[in-house]
């Protein structure tokens, strides 16, 4: 037996038909050998000019190469109906007998840590039944499971072990459901169960069928699971359940069901699991679509950097741009930057989204200045959940020095709250980043929550405070706001740091502010958030003055 025989799924074909094949094929595929033979490699293999296998001798006679070299790419569809990339070598064996062999070139479909198929096989068998209706269709409820506080497994014994714990986990899942369907790890701690009523069960038995499983699920909490090194976990379970896939126009809508449900198990201190209402309402939805499509958008760069100007009170001069994110998307139009940066550090991508802006503001500059385009200082907010990774000053220091970005022309704005977990860190990279010559502000300052304490412990790296708009929006008409603005503007003097008042939309806002000895203002009064070819029209335009 060859090595390839033992490794890669193999078809052997004699005039036409598919006549054996290995364990591995029938495996990827989910079918028996028997269920294999006799059918066609077309109703399995597409390849990527739309070619059907019909005569191989051809293929041969035709190609030029010799009887070891026959190659194509394509895909191949497998027992969960997710098309595999795949190159394909075919082998001559005797006359109109060949052998066909499949070299998996990508599979996002697979899950390294458990073992197990991921989302990308999940989505792709329930749509595939969602799409297919007919008698011989099973209904499907899908199940999502969380474990409760996953995170003190690898704060406690380490990652290696959290990892073992979801394999074990997986393995455990598999053999409750044994062949009522699909079992996959989503992401983290989440698992997925498509329970699919292959018995033709009536809806009360299938309902009856799948309690009997969430409450082996909450019975297997109750024990420890032994990992390696004879390490005990016990963990609680959160378990969240659609409704029949009939009460749904997509696989999309019954995942977003069973996350909600699942959302509401976790309100209880123990395992518990929760069935799911057939309404979806709207803003789940939403969130769900955006989720689902934000990394998408990063990499694509379906997310556009707006810059908004900030001017010097006393001249009126061009003295900076704040860079803003902007979303239209196709469907749901214009999305607020507070929606997808909230949902961003909720999935854990706003490292990645953060470091995104950064590089392209420092592209942008250096882009500008290639053109002879010279642009003021320009900040960037930065998420406080960003500023307390480890490695943020080493990303930020790299994306420099790859950009060619003069640092001085940056600006880091740090806006706290009461979420921060870990304050020396984030002090530590903030002290990190003014020495490599990047400016710092504190945004929104009036409404964190102990800003005063933050500014006092940064006093030596701060180059500028920046007044929350919410102080401004009153400030002519409140005595309270106005002599609160004085306050902070008397706080910039004593740290001698300049002051920047958002938000400003009135000339009496901008008048009083000025009168108050503010430094800097933005807002709508003097320009909104302007694309990059308005913003240098506007540099273009300051400097000729």
């Amino acid at each position: 037996m060859q090595i390839e025989d033992s490794f890669l799924p193999i078809l052997i074909i004699r005039n036409g038909q598919i006549k054996s094949c290995n364990d591995v094929f029938s495996t990827l595929l989910g079918l028996t050998c028997l269920e294999v033979v006799d059918t066609t490699v077309n109703d399995l293999l597409h390849l990527d000019n739309n070619e059907k296998i019909t005569n191989l001798s051809s293929l041969f006679d035709n190609s030029g190469v010799n009887e070891e070299g026959v190659f194509a790419s394509g895909e191949l569809v497998d027992c969960n109906f997710y098309h595999l990339k795949i190159e394909l070598h075919c082998k001559k064996i005797a006359h109109n007998e060949f052998k066909l062999c499949f070299k998996l070139i990508q599979n996002k479909a697979f899950d390294p840590i458990s073992g197990l198929p991921n989302g990308w096989a999940m989505s792709a068998r329930a749509s595939h039944f969602f799409n297919t209706v007919n008698l011989t269709t099973p209904k499907m409820q899908l199940l999502v499971l969380s474990v409760d506080n996953f995170s003190t497994i690898n704060f406690r014994y380490g990652f290696d072990a959290g990892d073992n714990y979801l394999f074990i986990l997986g393995k455990k899942l598999q053999s409750i459901l044994s062949e009522s369907g699909l079992v996959v790890r989503f992401s983290n701690a989440r698992f997925g169960v498509l329970i699919e009523n292959k018995c033709r069960l009536s809806s009360v038995d299938f309902n009856a069928y799948i309690i009997n499983i969430c409450e082996q699920l909450c019975h297997l909490s109750q024990g420890s699971l032994i990992l390696n090194n004879d390490i005990k976990v016990n963990k609680s379970f959160s378990i969240g359940i659609s409704a029949e896939h009939t009460e749904y126009d997509s696989y999309f809508a019954m995942e977003i069901a069973a996350e909600t449900a699942m959302r509401e198990s976790e309100r209880h201190s123990i395992s518990h699991y929760y069935f799911a209402k057939a309404e979806i309402k709207p803003d789940l939805m939403t969130n769900k679509l955006i989720i689902d499509e934000l990394p998408n958008a990063i990499e694509k760069s379906l997310i556009k950097i707006h810059y908004q100007p900030q001017y010097d009170l006393e001249n009126n001069k061009l003295v900076g741009f704040e860079a803003l994110s902007r979303w239209m998307h196709k469907d749901l139009g214009y999305i607020s930057p507070d929606v997808f940066i909230r949902i961003a550090e909720d999935i854990g991508l706003h490292f990645e989204f953060d470091l995104w802006v950064f590089a392209q503001v420092c592209h942008q500059i250096v882009q500008w200045r290639e053109q002879h385009v010279y642009s003021p200082r320009i900040a960037i907010n930065i998420s406080f959940k960003t500023l307390e990774m480890t490695d943020f000053v080493t990303r930020l220091q790299s994306i420099i020095e790859h950009s060619g970005c003069p640092k001085n022309l940056l600006e880091i704005e740090v806006t706290e709250t009461a979420s921060i977990s870990n304050m020396i860190t984030l002090i530590d990279n903030v002290r990190a980043v003014k020495e490599l010559g990047i400016h710092i502000a504190i945004d929104d300052f009036g409404t964190g929550y102990s800003s005063l304490s933050l500014v006092r412990t940064l006093r030596s790296s701060l180059d500028t405070l920046k007044i929350d708009r919410s102080l401004v929006a009153d400030i002519c008409s409140s005595p309270l706001d106005r002599e609160f603005a004085r306050k902070v503007i008397g706080l910039g003097e004593v740290l001698e740091v300049k002051v920047l008042a958002e938000g400003v939309e009135t000339l009496a806002q901008r008048d009083l502010l000025q009168e108050l000895g503010c430094d800097y203002a933005q807002g709508y009064y003097f320009d909104k958030a302007l694309t990059v070819k308005s913003a240098e029209k506007l540099i273009i335009k300051q400097r000729n003055e």
